[in-house]
């Protein structure tokens, strides 16, 4: 059987479970209220966004030289391909006739270079020996008729005087013939006279003949003495030495090999000079003049290689490439010369120079314009100012400002988008 529970314990039941609820969340209340207290007010700024953030250049009127870049390949200024200038056997090749050998003379000098080929010289020997027999024959012909002239000099004087004195005879007897004399004795002078006039015809003849044979030997004697001369040089040509004092590059023959004129024997290099020529924008060739001050680098270094100057510029430019060339002389040295033949590099050449203007850098400008930064109210804030500067020259990094920028104002480099007359822009600290 149920039996009723009674009114007033369910009533405390009751008013117990409300209590606790109650305290529950009073406790709970309190803990929230406390962790509100321990919260940190918000930092940001509550009076609208920040200003954009930007970096600035100082502008510094100065003097502003140009640099024209450019690139060349180093090249011996002297080289040369020695060949063959005679028909003949190698005899004889110096040891020194090895790609890299250094040649020179004594002490250093250019003077008595060595013998590096021989080549077999016993026919040009033969043919210079007969050449000198023939000039010799010649000689000996020329001197014949020199004195062959002179007897017929003398001849001819002779001859001349007898006619000479039969004429007078003949002009004597005539009158007498025929009182005194007969007439045969006229007709056997006048033999005398026509004997006389004939040997005259006869001795000028022959003095013509030896004339004309005198002059004809004088020129086989000048052709055989030039055939001398010639077989002179070619066995002179047989012991070929190098052209200049230089280095091997390459060798071509052996001992024993039969060569024809013309054949390759050896590559000779001179590096005491190496030059390169730089090639350069057409559009450039106003601006670079020989003794403009030039830098060389190599392709992979920073590092200048050698400072110098220009020694000289190409006359005319390349219309299909559109470039020119300005040449430069590099010293070499002997067995540590960091330029060899072959090797690329960058030209740094010196250009125009320009007077008093702003170099600014072409990421400063949106277009024409560029920004200046005037202080403003507040301490790292700045008020923009557009400008559209006189440019002197745009160069591909940088622009050349004549007027429009005055010296130490503040010009900016960054977020060039996001600004406009007047905005509110920040300075970052470094570039204050």
């Amino acid at each position: 059987m149920d039996a009723e529970e009674p009114a007033p314990a369910l009533l405390r039941r009751t008013l117990t479970s409300v209590v606790l609820i109650a305290l529950v969340l009073g406790a709970a209340g309190m803990g929230f209220t406390a962790l509100a207290s321990m919260r940190k007010e918000s930092t940001r700024a509550q009076d609208g966004p920040l200003a954009p953030l930007v970096r600035v250049a100082v502008a510094q009127r100065t003097e502003y030289t140009e640099t024209v870049r450019g690139f060349g390949r180093a090249r011996p200024l002297r080289a040369a391909t020695v060949a063959a200038e005679v028909v003949g056997l190698i005899v004889s090749v110096d040891p020194a006739l090895e790609a890299g050998q250094i040649v020179e003379g004594a002490k250093g000098t250019a003077s008595a270079l060595p013998i590096l080929v021989t080549i077999d010289d016993r026919d040009l020997v033969d043919r210079l020996e007969r050449a000198k027999a023939e000039a010799e024959a010649a000689e000996a012909e020329i001197t014949r008729l020199a004195s062959q002239k002179g007897s017929l000099r003398e001849r001819l004087s002779v001859t001349v005087e007898e006619l000479e004195a039969a004429e007078r005879e003949l002009a004597r007897i005539a009158p007498l013939v025929p009182k005194t004399l007969s007439l045969s004795d006229l007709d056997m002078q006048k033999i005398q006279v026509n004997l006389r006039q004939r040997a005259r015809l006869l001795l000028q003849a022959e003095a013509q003949d030896n004339a004309d044979a005198a002059r004809m030997a004088e020129a086989r004697l000048r052709a055989l003495q030039r055939g001398v001369a010639l077989a002179e040089r070619e066995q002179g040509r047989a012991q070929v030495a190098a052209p200049f004092a230089g280095r091997i590059e390459a060798r071509y023959v052996e001992v024993g090999e039969r060569v024809k004129v013309g054949d390759p024997l050896f590559d000779i290099v001179d590096l005491s000079r190496i030059e390169i020529p730089v090639s350069l924008a057409a559009g450039r060739y106003e601006d670079v003049v020989a003794g403009a001050r030039v830098v060389l680098r190599l392709p992979e270094h920073d590092e200048p290689l050698w400072e110098g100057t220009v020694e000289r510029v190409s006359p005319s430019i390349d219309g299909e490439r559109r470039t020119f060339f300005a040449y430069i002389e590099v010293p070499g040295t002997p067995g540590a010369n960091r330029a060899p033949p072959g090797t690329h590099l960058v030209a740094e050449v010196q250009g125009r120079t320009h007077r008093d203007v702003v170099a600014v850098p072409r990421r400063a400008f949106l277009g024409d314009r560029i920004f200046v930064a005037k202080p403003g109210t507040r301490e790292g804030e700045a008020v923009v100012e557009v400008r559209r500067p006189t440019l002197v020259r745009m160069l591909p990094g940088v622009a050349l400002v004549r007027e429009g920028l005055a010296d130490g104002e503040h010009y900016l480099l960054t977020n060039l988008e996001s600004v406009a007359e007047g905005s509110i822009v920040r300075i970052e600290p470094e570039a204050r």
